[in-house]
């Protein structure tokens, strides 16, 4: 099973050399934890509980480790989600239902 773990950062409210930082740090640790880093989105093959945890362990221990204009790492996070990566669906392939399959067995005449 793959469970994927989405973080983006609030550039909006807060400087953006401080977010791009930040996402290094967290992209880093992400990756030494065992995710796969797509975009802002990081795979894992874990079940739902273990890769949650896992995600919440990496973010709190930059948290316990780093300080970001003395403010906590929570802020400046926007969105911090997961999701099961069979509940997704790929738009960039055709629908399920317009992919024809041919039989092309040869019969013995």
């Amino acid at each position: 099973m793959h469970y994927a773990i989405v973080i983006n950062l609030d550039y909006a409210s807060y400087p953006e050399e401080s977010c791009k930082a930040l996402w290094q740090e967290i992209r880093l640790r992400m990756m030494e934890a065992g995710f796969r880093c797509d975009g802002r989105i990081f795979t894992i093959r874990r079940d739902e509980v273990e890769a949650c945890q896992l995600a919440r362990d990496v973010i709190e221990n930059i948290e316990q480790h780093m300080d970001y204009h003395n403010k906590r790492i929570f802020r400046y996070i926007k969105e911090f989600y997961g999701f099961d990566m069979s509940c997704t669906t790929n738009l960039l392939l055709p629908a399920d239902d317009s992919i024809l399959l041919e039989d092309n067995l040869e019969q013995d005449a």
